[in-house]
């Protein structure tokens, strides 16, 4: 599996007007003939189409191109992030059974605030002002959930409670997170290259954050053996860490 930066000047194709709608959030293509967008957290089969699996292999091949990474038989599965934040997933057969798939979760333009998410009906104000609470408080915080149910947007809201004067050092498996403080150090895993090596995982991470004086450590998924070390950060002076896990 491979991660990089995407050029946001790729010829999309057909997917094009799928990725300038503002109010998709999400576009999934299953072989050349099928492609779903979600909106407003409900899928929609659409009307785009790719002429063939080529046509659509030839995309995919330009989106990993773009960023100097290559998929094929023999690497089937490729992450990639486009210049925009967008998240982008690409699988070749044998992984895919039934042909090439490419799935782009679109990057949010705009970042939701807490009046957003009580207009919506997420929470009530009331809630996030228990939440703003126990942020300032320094309380350790999990946001679990299931997939696409809103998990980093929720954490992006809370972050958004933490001090300006606070060093934050996030960490991410591709980069979701849009903290709007000014003393916020990035960190992003990366897969191992073709030659076995350059590998860094979220646990290299995790322990590395640990020597770069952080006042919080916000991890935006736990889902593996970092999750003891997330654990072992927050009960050893790093109060006020977050983090997220799939329920």
């Amino acid at each position: 599996m491979r991660t990089a930066v995407a050029d946001p000047g790729v010829d999309l194709g057909p997917l094009r007007p799928l990725m300038d709608e503002d109010e998709v959030t999400e576009v999934m293509v299953i072989g050349y003939d099928r492609v779903y967008v979600e909106t407003r957290g409900t899928l929609f089969l659409t009307q785009a189409r790719f002429a063939s699996d080529a046509e659509l292999r030839a995309l995919i091949d330009r989106i990993v191109t773009a960023v100097g990474r290559r998929i094929d038989e023999g690497t089937p599965l490729c992450d990639a992030r486009m210049a925009d934040g967008s998240r982008v997933n690409a699988t070749l057969p044998p992984a895919s059974i039934d042909g090439p798939t490419l799935t782009i979760r679109k990057f949010a333009r705009d970042r939701l605030r807490v009046e957003d998410l009580v207009r919506v009906g997420t929470g009530s104000a009331t809630l996030f002002g228990f939440l703003r609470a126990c942020v300032l408080a320094r309380a350790n915080l999990l946001v679990s959930g299931g997939t696409g149910t809103g998990k980093t947007t929720l954490l992006n809201v809370l972050s958004s409670f933490i001090p300006e004067a606070e060093r934050v050092v996030t960490i991410e498996d591709a980069a979701e997170l849009q903290l709007r403080q000014d003393h916020v150090v990035r960190m992003e895993a990366r897969p191992a290259g073709l030659d076995g090596t350059g590998r860094i995982t979220i646990r290299d991470l995790v322990v590395n954050a640990l020597r770069m004086r952080p006042d919080r450590i916000v991890v935006g998924e736990c889902r593996g053996p970092e999750a003891m070390d997330m654990l072992q950060s927050m009960n050893t002076g790093h109060d006020g860490s977050m983090t997220t896990l799939h329920a």
